[in-house]
Order: C-alpha cells, then structure tokens, then sequence
C-alpha cells in the first residue's frame, strides 16, 4: 500500500516589513492587494489582515504599518485596512517629512543638527493612535529599537506588554522610537504607561533593517519544539538599489561623501543577507516568500522625499510588484485562507 508523507501543520503565520521611511508605499501597497484577495478567496469582506498572522515584525516604517494594522477599533476589530496604511503615507509624508526654514539652515540639510523636528511626526502619530497602548495591539508583535542609555538593541513586544507592565508603552510613543531614524530625528525619550521606566530610544533599522530573521528566532523562543516547517513567513522589502562605485574616484571620500551612499549600502547589504540566511533555513520550501522590488539608479532612493510625484513613483513600484509577483502572491493569499479555515 502507498502511504504519502503528512504535510507538518502550519503553527505560525509570520509578516515582517522592512524600514525605509516613505518607502512604505512598497509594501503597504501589496499588502493592501494581499487583503483584498484573502477577501475574495475566503469570501469576507470584513477579512484583515491581522486574522491571517500571527507574528507581526517590522522595523521603523515597517513598524509603522504593523502599528496600522493591528491597532483595534471600539469594538475589537482592527481599525484600519492596509489601503488605509497606503493613504496615511500618500496623505501625511508632507506632515512627517516637515522641517522648518531655520531648522534647515540651522541642521544644513541634516549634517550639522537633526534635518527634522517631532512637531509633524507626533501630529499624525497622535490622530492614528491617540493613547492606545502596545499591549492593545490584536497580535503579536516585534518592532525593533536601539536603547542608547542603557546600549543595548531592544524589541517593542505585544505579547511581553499584555504580561508585564514595564514593557508596555503609548503606541504613538513607540512609534515616535521606532521610527527616530538617526540625523533625521531626535532620539525618543519615551516613558512606560505606568511611568515607572523611561529610556532613550532610537530606529533599530541599524541592527535589523530587515526584521525577518528576528521574528523567526522569536518563534523558535516562543516555540521551541517546533521549526520552519510549522511556519509560513512574508518578508517585504521597501526597495533595494545596488551601490555600484568606481574604487579610484571614491578613494578620497570623507564623511559627508559616504553619508547616503554608505547608509543606503549599508541597510542594503543588512537586508540582503538576512534573506540570504532565511532562504538556506527554509531551502525550497515555498512557506517564505519575499517581495523586495528593484530601484533603477536613475530613481532616487531618499526615505525622507515626500514630493507627490516622488510618492507616486513609489505606490506605482507597489504596483508593479504585485503584477510581477501575482502569481505567487495569490498562492500565498490561498494558502494563508486554507491555513485560517483548518
């Protein structure tokens, strides 16, 4: 008699978005194609993302739209729909990304002082999220950040605010920490709900950019009897754009030549290989999947350009990732609904 080989149970449906300021768009953008088909297949319109993860990850911006995504209504369900998420990018860079003219000067374009205040940031932060608090949050989550007074990486956890206070922090406070990206913003000197704990917080994109690999070492914590298989992870980038240099003319290069070539090589290289080691983990199981798509050199990668046509060259990229990736975004939409429905 042929017996076939049991497909291991899916335990973990993990997203995780990478940082990259304004570059948002990307991914919010096929996120929000990824929700509109889970509704058609499973036959819901109410459905959201949030009841198709169950580990969310995301680094600065990324975090951001984990924020969106699994901030509860009044009546418990999620408030927003990732369109939302792409709307609140298309509507409030401009208010984000807004410097004063002396702060201009006075930063010289972000080499001298920080190239932005908080005054735009916290206006939007505090209409999306006014005071809810990470442990409201409708899942697990794991959003990356760098405490400078006590050195030493940190993740804003859901699941570790439900359980202990200390951990737990105003929502519009951890995403003012999450997305202090260095020479851009402050750092955020943040306090816990009960305001007994108060650190110091900065972007933790310059250790895990790209979230993926940590919020699978955080199933394994949370898990540790159970390994990829039992996993299904949807990693989506912001962009990647290769730096491509000519050794003798860069030879002389000081700081302020190396600043945004270095950094965007630098975030790159971070995320590239954090896909490297995901892909040998999982090997050819079809369970990971990522989305980064490709910025032509000719396109600017700034995380901090908030011109409309700039924005809309983004949400157009969006869109031609979906249409490249269609065919395997739809297989992952009806696995995540197979999955749901057993």
């Amino acid at each position: 008699m042929k017996t076939t080989d049991k497909k291991p149970n899916i335990h973990t449906r993990i997203l995780s978005i990478d940082g990259g300021g304004v570059r948002g768009i990307v991914p919010a953008v096929i996120l929000s194609y990824l929700e509109e088909k889970i509704q058609q297949l499973s036959s819901n319109a109410g459905a959201r993302l949030a009841d198709y993860f169950d580990l969310f990850a995301g680094t600065s911006t990324g975090g951001l739209i984990i924020a969106g995504l699994l901030t509860p209504d009044e009546s418990g369900r999620p408030k927003y729909t990732a369109n939302d998420i792409v709307q609140l990018y298309l509507e409030h860079s401009k208010t984000i990304f807004q410097s004063s003219f002396i702060q201009e000067v006075k930063s010289a374009s972000g080499l001298l002082d920080v190239k932005y205040d908080v005054k735009g940031i916290n206006l939007v932060y505090q209409q999306y999220f006014a005071n809810q608090t990470l442990k409201e949050l409708l899942k697990p989550c794991l959003i990356p950040v760098y405490d400078l007074i006590q050195g030493e990486n940190y993740f804003f956890r859901q699941h570790k605010a439900v359980v202990n206070e200390k951990h737990n922090y105003y929502l519009k406070d951890a995403m003012r920490a999450a997305t202090s990206a260095i020479t851009y913003f402050p750092p955020a000197n943040i306090t816990t709900v009960d305001g007994l704990n108060q650190h110091c917080f900065i972007d933790g994109g310059i250790f895990a950019v790209n979230p993926a690999l940590s919020a699978y070492a955080e199933f394994r914590r949370l898990n540790p009897n159970l390994y990829f298989v039992n996993t299904m992870l949807l990693s989506l980038g912001t962009g990647r754009q290769d730096t491509h240099l000519d050794c003798d003319a860069i030879k002389h290069w000081g700081a302020v030549e190396w600043r945004d070539v270095g950094s965007n090589l630098v975030t790159t290289s971070l995320s590239e290989v954090c896909d490297y080691q995901l892909n040998t983990v999982y090997g050819k199981d079809s369970n990971y999947f990522r989305i980064n798509p490709f910025i032509k050199p000719s396109h600017s990668a700034n995380i901090d350009n908030s011109d409309g046509e700039y924005l809309d060259f983004l949400y157009q990229l969006g869109r031609q990732a979906i249409v490249f990736n269609q065919k395997s975004l739809n297989h992952f939409a009806s696995q995540l609904v197979e999955n749901h429905a057993t």
